[in-house]
């Protein structure tokens, strides 16, 4: 905001390099040479062999490529001579070598990838060369692409019938050793579309099952014979070895135990044998009668009464047996049982062993020549479909115009254009203007850079956002050396009359100012001079008006208005007695009618502590019940911060500064540091009354953000040294202890 004020204030400058930068811009429009230009549109397609075409990027890498071809430099020498007439830019380029350079600076390509159209634009001198070098361009590049696609075509086709040669002598190879192989190895179930085995492999595997149940049974009647012989040893029970016998040897081992049941065994035989007979007879009788006829019922009924005999006759052998079997014959008979099976079991092993190790070692033979042929079979239609792929491939390929599977048609044909596109006049208006206010507004920055002051109130009410409530003029040289409060010698002048309208100004503020302090940035602003003429200008107006000092440092008022050795503030600020007894003592008549002064009093060394004790707020109080009108002249607000103290106990702070000396940065940190200790601020002072500068009126602050090494204590006069060194100690220790408490 604060650089568009500035702007706004040197805005004559903007405007006139504004005005400067339309007139070259104008000129230069002039002086450029007219360019015309025309364009057109390509679509390009990649026709596939399924008549689709692809998408993405393979319709990137193809806008890419066509567009590299269309700037290429053969593409370009040849669309040079084909051209009638040669473009303006051309002139003077005699070798075709300098050709393409010189026309890619005319020619430019824009792509659109989602649709596959290229845009080609021309821009030249000539109008009629935009339109036939585009044309010349389109042409020759379609002739190269037709061209290189014929020629890759035969290549192609070259080398496709080279491969497919390779992969027919290679198939007919493979297919002649696959042939061999089956007739070397019976041509039995080896082909890998059939789900047969061959019988070798099924015999192996028989042998096998065989193998594996002859060993199971061997292991079982090897431990049956050990238990045997350990219950033989303890004459233990032999019921559930007899059991175990009968699940291995089968259930005729019980009818053959040598017990004492012989008639249980002749029964059961006798029963088995009539049983056969009459199933025999049961066979016979079906040949002729069918299953419902009453005879083959009657057969049936009694077979199945016999099996029942049977099988009671037997279940009485068993519980014989399995009422304990202790018989040492009938172990004997057992072990000798169990062992001769144990024997035959064993040899029938070694006989399965041997044959199965003979066929396997076989098929293991066969196996690997079945594998070898399996993968014959299966490279060799790997060959057939590679070799039918290579056929359809030949057959797809043409050579003839047009047939390739690249397409360029052209959207848009060039024209001639009938009017020039360069130059654009609002184009180099914009640049120019652009230009002229990128440099003025970087004038005003430098020129607001050097001169840091404030130059007028419009100034100073942008900056600080408060209002100008005066101008005080420059008062004569002479004038001010006729008297101290000028607008008492010289009421009638234009001069005084600006104190006088700066108190009105104060009169209609819409804050409170029967008690205002004043203050300023610095030193030498004639802060006082201003102080004293206006307090003078509210008495002329008929109200009893107070002057106080409170720049107990270098006390100018008092100096002005030759008060020092009356006592003053100071001494209030650090008396134990009633207060108004002490003001009204120390109040000096001025000059002015209805003006009395309170001087500052002595100096002290610790007047920034005395300012903040709650005594100031009482002196003020009674000031204010008893006159019209307060004013207290405050120190500057960068070196100390005693105006900041002393404003916390009035109505409002009038701000004084001089546009023509003070800088801005320090004007605008003195009132921002007012404002952010929560000050009223009433307005502004613009004050331009200064005399010289070794006028005897006014401070020799030094300028910074300090005091500088003449403002110090002990430059004032012997007076008040004198008057300070008589201060009691008691009382400066009040003064102390106070100022710690506040």
């Amino acid at each position: 905001m604060r650089f568009i004020r500035v702007v706004n204030r040197h805005r004559m400058i903007l405007i006139g390099a504004v005005v400067v930068a339309v007139f070259l811009g104008v000129v230069k429009h002039r002086q450029s040479p007219k360019v015309y230009q025309s364009s057109a549109k390509l679509m390009v397609r990649q026709i596939q062999a399924d008549q689709t075409t692809h998408g993405g990027a393979q319709n990137l890498r193809l806008i890419s490529s066509y567009s590299q071809l269309l700037l290429s430099d053969n593409v370009l020498i040849a669309s040079v001579e084909n051209l009638k007439t040669r473009p303006p830019e051309l002139k003077g380029l005699s070798h075709p070598s300098q050709w393409p350079d010189a026309v890619r600076k005319m020619l430019s390509l824009t792509s659109a990838e989602k649709d596959s159209v290229i845009s080609i634009t021309c821009r030249s001198q000539n109008a009629e060369s935009t339109v036939d070098l585009i044309r010349s361009v389109i042409t020759e590049s379609s002739r190269f692409m037709e061209d290189f696609q014929r020629n890759d075509a035969l290549e192609t086709a070259r080398q496709l019938d080279s491969k497919r040669e390779q992969v027919e002598e290679r198939l007919f190879s493979l297919e002649r050793e696959v042939l061999k192989a089956r007739k070397e190895s019976g041509d039995l179930a080896i082909s890998a579309e059939s789900d047969e085995t061959h019988p070798l492999v099924q015999r192996v595997n028989h042998l096998n099952e065989k193998l594996s149940t002859i060993r199971s049974k061997r292991i079982e009647l090897e431990s049956l014979l050990t238990s045997v012989q350990s219950l033989m040893q303890t004459g233990a029970d032999l019921t559930i070895a007899i059991q175990k016998a009968e699940s291995i040897l089968g259930e005729g081992v019980t009818a053959k135990l040598p017990v004492q049941d012989a008639d249980v065994n002749a029964e059961i035989h006798k029963l088995n044998t009539e049983l056969g007979t009459m199933e025999t007879e049961l066979a016979s009788i079906r040949r002729h009668f069918g299953a419902g006829h009453s005879e083959v019922i009657r057969r049936l009924t009694q077979i199945d009464a016999h099996r029942k005999l049977i099988t009671t006759a037997q279940n009485e052998l068993r519980d014989r047996v399995r009422n304990g079997v202790r018989d040492p014959e009938i172990g004997n008979w057992l072990i000798s049982a169990i062992s001769t099976e144990l024997v035959s079991t064993q040899q029938y092993e070694l006989a399965l062993q041997a044959d199965y190790d003979s066929v396997e070692q076989k098929a293991m033979v066969l196996s690997d020549r079945i594998a070898n042929i399996q993968l014959a079979e299966r490279e060799a239609n790997t060959l057939r479909e590679l070799h039918s792929s290579l056929l359809n491939r030949l057959n797809s390929i043409s050579i003839e115009p047009g047939s390739g599977g690249f397409r360029v048609a052209a959207i848009t044909e060039p024209l001639v254009p009938s009017y020039p596109s360069e130059p654009v006049l609002s184009r180099i208006l914009a640049m120019f203007v652009f230009t002229g206010v990128a440099l003025s507004l970087a004038v005003i920055y430098v020129i607001d850079l050097m001169d840091d002051r404030l130059r007028s109130p419009e100034e100073v009410r942008e900056e600080l956002g408060l209002p100008v409530l005066g101008i005080i003029r420059r008062i004569p040289d002479d004038e001010v050396n006729q008297g101290r409060i000028y607008v008492h010698h010289f009421p009638q002048t234009p001069h005084a009359e600006c104190f006088r309208t700066l108190k009105t100004a104060l009169t209609l503020a819409p804050m409170e100012t029967k008690c205002f302090a004043i203050t300023s940035s610095e030193a030498s602003e004639g802060k006082t001079t201003t102080t004293v003429n206006l307090a003078a200008s509210y008495a002329q107006t008929g109200k009893r008006t107070l002057l106080i000092d409170a720049d107990m440092r270098r006390p100018g008022l008092s100096r002005l208005l030759e008060v020092r050795g009356h006592g003053g503030l100071s001494e209030i600020l650090r008396a134990e007695s009633d207060i108004p007894e002490m003001c009204r003592e120390r109040i000096v008549s001025t000059e002015v009618p209805l003006l009395d002064v309170l001087p500052c009093g002595p100096r002290i060394l610790n007047a920034g502590m005395l300012l903040s004790m709650p005594t100031l707020s009482d002196i003020l109080d009674w000031a204010v019940s008893e006159y019209d009108q307060v004013i207290v002249d405050c120190p500057p607000t960068l070196p100390v911060s005693d105006a900041a103290i002393v404003g916390r106990f009035v109505d409002a702070m009038l701000f004084l500064m001089n546009p023509d000396k003070t800088h801005r940065r320090s004007v605008v940190r003195a009132v921002d540091q007012l404002q952010s200790m929560g000050l009223k601020i009433v307005g502004i002072v613009a004050n331009t009354s200064l005399a010289k500068e070794n006028d005897s009126y006014g401070y020799q602050y030094g300028y910074g953000y300090g005091y500088s090494s003449d403002y110090s204590y002990g430059h004032d006069d012997d007076l008040d040294e004198e008057v300070s060194h008589q201060t009691s100690p008691s009382s400066l220790e009040r003064v102390s202890t106070e100022g710690k408490a506040a």
